[in-house]
């Protein structure tokens, strides 16, 4: 195959697996709520046809076909079931065969595809039997196309039509087009009747139930059809990213970027050779490729990065299918936080997810019956929470199941020769023995347990990356294990601050806002300095110059910004110079090149190369408050 077509294929394929995983991810979540599934199907048929076409282009006609039979049943606009939803996702397993390519024989594969037609027509035809009207009242939109036709009746009642237009206009700027097609003759005109109908673009988010509200009082003397014509910005379904890097091609690129950063400093070094007007000019010439070369090696580190979320992706529809085969119900609660990571975090992780989800169903959540006994919902919950905290990536994954089971431990211990009877067994002791390699309480191998392959493979994969897992155990009230994850670098969003000619950054989440600095604004009370808010409340001010040792000196209250930040469990004032941008930076642990302070939680990367500390709010308010500065 030609080079560049096998590239183009390579691309196709990678592109193809990302529109897969995104329709997924919107039929997993269409039932539990059906106003976001209405949201996004218009961008889900978009991105099917767009897959169908790109299939048909690379002579891929199973996958061509199948979506062209997805589209048929998503086209009808109507709450999907949970008979759809199976069927649409097995339509989807298909689709990612056929691009893995593991079915040699194409018979065999050929089978499978006229099998899932078939279900899927047969799907199709019952669903145009039992159509039913489309759920539109909790739509959302950006920009929406209202046709309305009055009747020639219509000022009958002293109704005003463009009373009505501009009243649109509250929510955002409107585009009207008058038509005046059916307007008589001259001789045949009745001023009493209305012969107009207008066409209006609204590009406001805002619900469908609240446009139509407006011609509530005059439907019965006129016909409102209202479209969305775009969904709210939050609400889009991305596209799938068509560039892509593998990391051996990103690694030869920070290989060039070092070397060139080695080349320069060389060629710096040349420059006390030369003349003074040459060194001059030379000097400049290195400093500005200087820059370039930062700036590169800025963007690179930016690539080797990846959302925190990918590697929680594919659970969703793990734990869907895998509920479904042991037939626990569960609900999945992921609360993942909005950073980037080194690529080799996120990769590392997938697996050890994995493992745990699968223990979770087959040890943890009980069978409905016995859940009901207990007077549990039948429906297990898993919730997963994932943050970064100073240097750690922290991530606890909690069930409400049954929790470890002595007895079974104890009996497969005896099974292997160990007998911990009589012995006073803890939670660090029943802990060690379900992460020991082939230890399971299962009692039969099945498709998801007993296979002695589980929680060591957990332990095994978190030690490799450095980190440690803690597991604790309540009796049937369930299990939480915590991963601890060292994370030297990462992606974050930011406020950059000066003070005293310092560049600083706050965690752009724990800021609240900023104001300017207002003499009026500040108090003093049993002689602290306190800031009174635009809600009346007054906050501690905080004077960061202590924290950073500068030297105190008298400042204005009427020049400056405060800026009001929260932590987990208060709210502050702080008193900067001056507000820099908000960015998104590449963040660095101080360890292991210098120690760990506290109120710091890293250096951020400026793009031009230079550093700002990274401030911890919370520990920053610590440790003011034990050193008895505020």
């Amino acid at each position: 195959m030609h080079p560049l077509l096998s590239s183009a294929t390579a691309a196709f394929h990678e592109e193809a697996l990302e529109t897969l995983n995104q329709i997924e991810d919107w039929l997993l979540t269409s039932l539990d709520s059906s106003s976001k599934g209405d949201a996004h199907r218009q961008d889900t048929l978009r991105l099917l046809h767009s897959l169908k076409g790109t299939a048909a282009s690379f002579e891929n006609e199973a996958i061509a076909k199948v979506c062209h039979a997805i589209e048929n049943i998503l086209t009808e606009n109507r709450q999907l079931s949970s008979h759809d939803r199976d069927g649409l996702l097995v339509a989807i397993d298909f689709c990612r065969q056929c691009l893995s390519g593991s079915e040699s024989d194409p018979a065999l594969q050929d089978e499978k595809l006229a099998n899932c037609l078939a279900g899927m027509n047969r799907r199709d035809k019952q669903n145009q039997n039992n159509r039913k009207p489309p759920i539109v009242s909790e739509m959302n939109g950006s920009v929406w196309q209202i046709d309305f036709v009055p009747y020639p009746q219509f000022f009958e009642n002293g109704h005003d039509p463009l009373r009505i237009i501009k009243s649109l206009r509250q929510f955002g700027p409107v585009k009207v087009s008058v038509f005046t097609d059916k307007l008589p003759d001259f001789a045949d005109f009745d001023l009493y009747k209305c012969y107009l109908r207008w066409q209006i673009t609204l590009t406001a988010e805002v619900s469908y139930q609240k446009i139509i509200s407006l011609f509530d009082w005059v439907k019965h003397v006129c016909d409102v059809t209202v479209e969305v014509l775009a969904l709210p910005q939050s609400k889009r379904v991305n596209e799938p990213n068509r560039y892509k890097m593998s990391e051996a091609n990103l690694q030869a690129l920070l290989t060039v970027s070092h070397t060139l950063q080695t080349q320069l400093k060389q060629t710096f070094a040349l420059t006390n050779q030369l003349n003074q007007t040459d060194k001059i000019r030379l000097t400049r010439r290195n400093q500005a490729m200087k820059h370039q070369q930062q700036l590169l090696q800025q963007q690179l580190l930016h690539i080797s990065m990846r959302p925190l979320a990918d590697a929680f992706a594919r659970l969703p529809r793990m734990a869907f299918d895998l509920a479904n085969k042991t037939d626990k119900p569960i609900q999945l609660n992921m609360d993942i936080a909005p950073i980037e990571v080194d690529s080799m975090i996120v990769n590392s992780l997938m697996d050890p997810l994995t493992h745990l989800l699968r223990n979770t169903l087959a040890h943890g959540i009980e069978p409905i019956e016995l859940r009901q006994q207990s007077g549990k919902p039948v429906k297990g919950q898993i919730h997963i929470i994932a943050e970064q905290v100073d240097e750690q990536l922290i991530i606890r994954f909690s069930d409400d199941g049954s929790g470890l089971s002595e007895e079974k431990i104890l009996a497969k211990a005896k099974q292997l020769g160990v007998n911990l009877q009589g012995s006073k067994l803890d939670q660090q002791r029943l802990s060690d023995w379900v992460f020991r390699p082939g230890f399971s309480t299962a009692v039969t191998a099945d498709a998801i347990s007993g296979r002695g392959i589980g929680l060591d493979v957990v332990k095994q994969h978190i030690t490799d990356m450095g980190g440690r897992i803690e597991l604790i155990s309540s009796n049937s009230r369930g299990c939480c294990f915590t991963l601890y994850i060292p994370v030297h670098q990462a992606l974050m969003d930011v406020q950059l601050i000066d003070v005293d000619q310092q560049t600083l950054a706050l965690p752009l989440i724990n800021v609240l806002d900023s104001y300017a600095a207002d003499s009026s604004r500040l108090v003093w009370h049993r002689g602290k300095k306190w800031f009174i808010t635009d809600d009346n409340r007054q906050v501690p001010l905080i004077d960061i110059r202590q924290f950073l040792q500068l030297p105190v000196r008298e400042t204005d209250e009427q020049s400056g910004f405060i800026v009001l930040v929260n932590t987990e469990n208060s709210v502050f004032a702080m008193a900067v110079d001056s507000l820099a941008e908000q960015a998104q930076l590449l963040v660095k642990s101080l360890l292991p090149h210098y120690r760990h302070v506290n109120g710091v939680k890293g250096v951020a990367i400026l793009n031009e190369g230079n550093i700002a500390l990274l401030i911890d709010p919370g520990k920053l308010l610590m440790s003011l408050t034990i050193s008895g500065e505020q």
